[in-house]
């Protein structure tokens, strides 16, 4: 091979080397960036999990408050016919006298 071949070759040789070497630190980087996406996916599933079990437990709060609400609305219906009844047998004894 003459001197000019030779460095052409060598040439090419680096040339390769550098691409292999380039398309090695590309894998690795990509392997990195999906093991932390995925790390990342991890973290959002169980943040997503936390917010709808909180939800949940919120849920069954609105339930329980509105129930309660609903009881206390009766009682206050009853205490209002209670004392119209009271003051209308009030008026009527005024009245009489």
């Amino acid at each position: 091979m003459t001197k000019e071949k030779q460095e052409i070759s060598e040439l090419y040789k680096e040339s390769l080397e550098a691409f292999l070497k380039l398309h090695e630190e590309l894998l690795k980087t990509k392997d990195d960036l999906i093991s932390s996406l995925q790390e990342e996916n991890i973290s959002l599933k169980e943040a997503l999990l936390s917010v709808q079990e909180a939800y949940m437990e919120d849920r069954e709060v609105m339930k329980v408050l509105q129930s309660q609400i609903k009881i206390l609305q009766n009682e206050l219906d009853f205490t209002k016919r209670k004392y119209q009844m009271m003051w209308n047998q009030a008026i009527e004894k005024y009245s009489k006298k």
